[in-house]
């Protein structure tokens, strides 16, 4: 069996009926999970799995503009490289923001492990991820992108094959508040800028604790502070989203049981480092 599909089953867990251990049948990037207790099955086809045999849970608007191909082929080529430097307004490349995540989980590339791409849209996290495992020779460590969005699954496949590290990745469509994987079973979480579009962020941060190994284990949050209140509530009305103040992001962090190693904020762009 392939290494990496090997260290993912270890840590599975069945979203039905949340039995641990999930039989796979078929090859690594095509097949299907199976849980022996409740019988059910996930397919896997292409390097994506679905763990929503019963469909997505209620979207709000900013949700459902990711289940359409336009958002996911638009969303980094028009918006993400230039998101952080429209929030923090000073320039803030793609490049600085990726050396920020790759320093925040240093310490988890040390051996091998799982890592999560939380509500990963494209890839944007996960990609680069993959790369510091490829280089660094842990062929028995895997990201899992993690995301409501199958087309957004596919576009972050696509766009990981071309560049050359779709091998030390697999997509999961999930909840990210019901991840179907063990306790303590992830090195890091990379959360890019989902937090504000979660229904129940604290129900979110809650699950990451959960996944992340105990003291080693890394969190990295890239997230929207609190706009002026014009704003705010139109956003919130009309599009779902939740928005936090430096206090309030804080406070979810500790009642999550996530504890901040560190915190810097750019404007309206808040970069918080986490760990269990």
């Amino acid at each position: 069996m392939d290494a990496r599909l090997a260290t993912l089953l270890a840590r599975l867990r069945c979203p039905v009926c949340a039995a641990a251990g999930l039989a796979f049948e078929g090859r690594p990037r095509a097949g299907t999970f199976a849980c022996s207790q409740c019988s059910a099955r996930f397919p896997l086809r292409d390097g994506v799995a679905d763990f929503l045999p019963s469909g997505a849970p209620s979207l709000t608007f900013a949700q459902l503009t990711g289940q359409w191909q336009l958002t996911a082929v638009a969303y980094e080529r028009l918006w993400r490289t230039r998101a952080l430097s429209l929030l923090s307004g000073e320039d803030f490349p793609p490049k600085r923001e990726i050396g920020l995540l790759l320093e925040a989980l240093e310490p988890t590339f040390a051996e091998d492990g799982l890592w999560l791409d939380a509500a990963c849209s494209t890839g944007y996290y996960g990609r680069p991820i993959a790369k510091q495992l490829i280089e660094r020779g842990r062929d028995a460590s895997l990201v899992i992108g993690i995301d409501l969005s199958m087309r957004m699954l596919e576009e972050s496949r696509a766009l990981a094959t071309r560049e050359g590290v779709a091998e030390a990745m697999l997509w999961l469509r999930a909840d990210m508040s019901a991840v179907p994987l063990v306790d303590a079973a992830v090195s890091g979480i990379a959360c890019g800028g989902s937090l504000n579009e979660y229904r129940d962020a604290l129900a979110v941060l809650k699950e990451g604790r959960r996944l992340l190994r105990p003291g080693a284990g890394r969190y990295f949050v890239m997230n929207q502070l609190d706009p002026p209140l014009v704003i705010r509530a139109a956003l919130s009305a009309l599009g779902g989203l939740t928005f936090f103040t430096r206090q309030s992001l804080n406070e979810a962090f500790a009642l999550a049981g996530l504890r901040i190693l560190t915190a810097s904020d750019y404007g309206k762009l808040a970069i918080t480092s986490l760990t269990a």
